[in-house]
């Protein structure tokens, strides 16, 4: 097994790219933050998954990431509290960029 590179409570952000392939990392979660709050088995990353490759792919850590629904869509009218949850793979994810003054 890997070594996890994120904890449960970590504030993460999801890399703003974009693929050609399958990933499973949905575009409106793209450049969002939110918190990670439980580990998924590691399996064969979405995009090898896609070409059959789940015997020989490359593996990694799978997160589920909490986001506030306000800051995923600013014209939310729901209530502040709610939220969504998502899955996304490691290779998705990076630390939350602190600001700095």
């Amino acid at each position: 097994m890997t070594q996890r590179r994120f904890s449960i409570g970590d504030r993460v952000t999801v890399r703003d790219a974009t693929s050609l392939f399958h990933t499973r990392t949905q575009r409106f979660a793209r450049g969002r933050t939110g918190v990670v709050t439980e580990y998924r088995p590691e399996w064969v990353i979405p995009e090898d998954e896609a070409w059959g490759r789940d015997e020989d792919g490359r593996h990694e850590p799978f997160y589920v990431v909490r986001f506030r629904q306000t800051d995923l869509w600013p014209d939310y009218t729901g209530f502040d509290v709610d939220t969504l949850e998502t899955e996304c793979s490691e290779r998705w994810l990076e630390p939350e960029k602190v600001a700095t003054k």
